[in-house]
């Protein structure tokens, strides 16, 4: 069995073909997929999937390219309506996020105030995490040192670092500061330049690997050039396969285990 750890199927590119994806993903041996949420309208599209179809969870967050824009007293009201959202539909959520640092999208001019409201979010959506025992799900890009930094400070520890692209060393520092961290990797370790990567798919323990789509984005090498939907995570499994010693049954017996691990989901 496969678990795609974080997809978006509610996004347009396959808002209209949910039951196609779903087929699909039942065609290819995929048990379970996890809708994320990346803001209010997201997240309550994501529970909605997550209602419809059982091979569906959902999470609910604000992605911080999406919440650097945010009126910053306007932040409890938005962690508040998420709340909500999350004690109407406790069974289906299985993590907060995506939340977390995104430095690639800053606005030139407003650098430095939006990252501060990427900071506040961060911990807003942190505490809510931590009020109910769920994980994080953390998306982090260009901003590796802030990334640990307020994770650490924070206090959370269980999360997952989505759409893995930063290296072993990276991944080390994250370990040595929790050990119910998870490294999820997406159809980037499939490309040839991504060996830092690779390296760390290869490095890390088995027991804190997952596999992602985030569909529709970054389909894996061998589909290329589509448009990506849950079904393609067996290209993400079969490369971390080819970049390990362990056995082929062991290394996709662990990761679809790790997955229901981390989220708390009984089999």
């Amino acid at each position: 069995m496969l678990f795609d750890t974080h997809t978006h199927t509610y996004f347009s590119e396959l808002a209209d073909r949910q039951d196609e994806v779903v087929a699909s993903m039942q065609a290819n041996n995929i048990r379970y997929a996890t809708q994320i949420g990346c803001d209010i309208e997201t997240s309550k599209q994501a529970i909605e999937l997550a209602r419809k179809y059982e091979l569906f969870y959902a999470t609910i967050g604000y992605h911080p390219t999406e919440g650097q824009v945010l009126i910053r007293e306007n932040i409890p009201n938005v962690v508040r309506e998420l709340e909500e959202l999350l004690l109407a539909n406790r069974k289906y959520i299985v993590a907060i996020g995506e939340i977390g640092f995104d430095y690639y999208h800053l606005e030139a001019g407003k650098e430095s105030e939006q990252k501060e409201t990427q900071k506040i979010l961060f911990f807003a959506m942190t505490e809510l995490a931590q009020k109910y025992n769920l994980p994080v799900v953390v998306h982090t890009r260009d901003a590796r040192e802030d990334t640990l930094r307020y994770l650490e400070e924070s206090g959370i520890r269980k999360a997952i670092i989505h759409c893995f692209s930063e290296d072993y060393t990276f991944a080390q520092e994250l370990m040595e500061y929790s050990d119910e961290i998870y490294f999820s990797f997406s159809g980037i370790v499939t490309y040839k330049k991504s060996l830092a990567v690779q390296e760390a798919a290869r490095l890390l323990p088995l027991s804190k690997i997952l596999i992602e789509t985030d569909a529709p984005f970054l389909s894996p090498q061998a589909v290329r050039g589509t448009i990506n939907e849950p079904a393609n995570v067996q290209y993400i499994l079969d490369a971390i396969k080819n970049l390990r010693t362990e056995s082929s049954t062991e290394i996709e017996k662990m990761i679809y285990e790790n997955s229901l691990r981390i989220y708390k989901i009984s089999n």
